[in-house]
């Protein structure tokens, strides 16, 4: 069989031909699984200063009746956040606490489960943190 493919031009043509084959087709399945796969094109910008609590902040707090707003968020294992816990003035209000529930939910991809919602303490507010 060996010293046919070794003499015979038409079996050597035939084997590179399904070769070539074979490299298309796996081409093909990679470009295939590539184009399909189910990702939402966000990314997000984490730095270790705390950048994206800075920011997350400052945008809830511009929703109506919020306040005064600090978050706290956890990442998992690849850096992806995986839950957050926000302490807002307005919280005690349900409408306010369900858009800040969405509001976070929303810009991280994470289901409503992983948001913890808290009202501040008014008392620790007015003694800049510290307690009586």
């Amino acid at each position: 069989m060996l010293e046919k493919l070794k003499t015979d031009p038409k079996a050597k043509e035939l084997i590179i031909k399904l070769i070539a084959i074979v490299i298309i087709l796996c081409v093909a399945l990679l470009s295939f699984d590539v184009f399909t796969q189910n990702k939402d094109g966000r990314k997000q910008i984490i730095d270790d200063d705390g950048g994206t609590e800075a920011a997350l902040c400052s945008i809830l707090t511009d929703i109506k009746g919020v306040g005064d707003v600090d978050v706290m968020l956890q990442y998992d294992e690849q850096e992806q956040i995986s839950g957050a816990i926000v302490t807002a003035e307005g919280a005690g209000d349900p409408v306010v606490r369900n858009n800040l529930v969405n509001a976070v939910r929303a810009v991280f991809n994470i289901p409503v489960s992983s948001v913890m919602v808290f009202e501040k303490d008014s008392i620790n507010q007015k003694n800049g943190g510290k307690e009586e």
